[in-house]
């Protein structure tokens, strides 16, 4: 219990620093660093989830963890932020980004900056989510693409962020790795479980997402409108925005000007290529899905090639180049700094038992089943919370769920949905989160700025999947 009460603490710790304006990445590495050590005093470091070779001395092997996370995300899913922040950092100096904002913005300027362009964005992005299932992957495209045109067609930037940091939760997609498994636990086939079964509670639950995001984005947009001192009616509120609509889109018009009418697509090009991919790995064609670090680098390199024939001038192109390997560092010091110090900060919590206990309280639960199943979404959606993981939770619990329902009322499909549902929706309410932590770089904002209009459309998401689970699932 002590040991759960230091994680506590430093969870808030971490909260207060964040809140006090300091550093994000700074603020959650340092007290990561901290609990790690502390973790090595006091003889925690035997919970690590860490593969590495123990040197037999405690405080070494912590910082070789240290060193492990560092090599994992900046070689995984942090590299492939990087290049994508290069490759915009490429196109924000060629001005095509501003041409794609044009281009995509002038559709979207009818809606007038409604709010009914919230659930719109975020249904796309959610189907867009069953061509990139990679939650981090899907918010890197994103932020690269429909951001700066959502941002410039009325909404706030915190809206569209949340739009985009929610984009990848509870879609029913066979190619799931925890429908899968849930799948072969219950002996159904994939598509059987997961449209017959998951579809059913998730698919309802999504629209409560995308309706629930339209009151809340527009709720905080007016507090904080209220904040700044500038009025909170609604009427201000659409001057304001009116005003920083008109602002993004006569900047990008100016950025964009002689630019041919094609160098709108450039930008898109990764997720273009991406989602060719996908659909050619589908049919059988090709045997494998491009990644994002291939196709930005294809995209990139063929983007040059046209600035070479456009300008013709083939030094001036490969000389801009350049600003593709600033774009580089701007991801690292950005975005990749707050993934590798909230891996660290997480490591530290798991190795002081937060995890093992959360894990042994929804394994001790008994009673009425129902109450045992909210036992196990609770745990499910606190390890979420803590992690910013929707797999590790849902792994955790989900080889107990056939013995238990076996015992029960509650049937292992129902069960199985369930936790699944709110480790995958809860994940992207927590702080260090992936995608979060994507949307928080690119806007320039803290995490918890983020998470503050995530966490009450993805409460009401994970609650309505849950109550639907025992309603329409046998």
């Amino acid at each position: 219990m002590l040991y759960i009460l230091i994680a506590i603490l430093a969870v808030v710790a971490v909260g207060y620093f964040i809140a006090k304006k300091v550093h994000a990445a700074s603020s959650i590495f340092a007290v990561g660093v901290l609990l790690l050590m502390i973790a090595a005093a006091t003889g925690r470091i035997d919970h690590s989830t860490a593969d590495i070779e123990s040197t037999g001395n405690a405080f070494y092997d912590e910082l070789l963890i240290i060193e492990s996370l560092f090599k994992s995300r900046f070689s995984g899913t942090g590299m492939a932020i990087m290049v994508l922040f290069g490759f915009v950092g490429y196109m924000r100096h060629i001005g095509a980004d501003a041409k794609t904002v044009v281009a995509l913005s002038s559709p979207l300027r009818r809606f007038d900056g409604s709010y009914w362009l919230v659930p719109i964005g975020f249904l796309v992005a959610t189907l867009l989510s069953f061509v990139v299932p990679s939650a981090s992957a899907l918010a890197l495209l994103l932020v690269a693409t429909l951001m700066p045109a959502l941002i410039a067609s009325g909404l706030t930037p915190l809206t569209v962020g949340a739009i985009v940091a929610t984009a990848s939760t509870i879609a029913p997609s066979p190619l799931e790795a925890g429908l899968i498994q849930a799948a072969d636990l219950t002996g159904m086939s994939v598509t059987e479980f997961t449209f017959g079964n998951v579809a059913k509670a998730t698919i309802p639950a999504l629209f409560v997402i995308a309706f629930t995001h339209m009151w809340w984005q527009h709720r905080c947009d007016k507090k904080d409108l209220a904040k700044a001192g500038t009025g909170a009616g609604e009427a201000d509120l659409e001057a304001a925005k009116h005003d920083e609509s008109d602002r993004r889109i006569r900047e990008a018009v100016e950025r964009a000007e002689g630019l041919p009418g094609f160098y709108a697509v450039l930008p898109l090009l990764p997720l273009l290529f991406i989602i060719v991919s996908a659909v050619l790995n589908r049919l059988d064609i090709i045997s494998f899905e491009a990644g994002i670090l291939p196709v930005t680098v294809v995209s990139l390199m063929i983007t040059m090639l046209i600035e070479a024939v456009r300008l013709r001038d083939v030094d001036h192109a490969a000389d801009s180049l350049q600003e593709f390997f600033k774009g580089l560092g701007e991801g690292a010091a950005g975005v990749v700094s707050l993934i590798v110090a909230a891996a660290i900060l997480v490591e530290g919590i798991t190795q002081m038992g937060v995890i093992d206990g959360l894990t042994d309280l929804a394994q001790a639960s008994s009673g009425a089943a129902v109450l045992m199943v909210l036992v196990f979404v609770l745990a499910t959606s606190a390890m979420a919370l803590l992690t910013g993981s929707g797999v590790a939770p849902y792994f955790a619990f989900s080889e107990m769920v056939p013995g238990i329902a076996a015992d029960s009322a509650v049937s292992a499909p129902q069960m199985l949905t369930s936790i699944w549902a709110a480790s995958n929706t809860m994940r992207q309410a927590s702080p260090v989160n992936a995608a979060v932590l994507i949307v928080a770089g690119a806007l320039n904002v803290n995490p918890i700025d983020v998470v503050r209009r995530t966490v009450v459309p993805l409460t009401a998401g994970a609650a309505t999947s849950v109550i639907l689970a025992f309603l329409f699932i046998v």
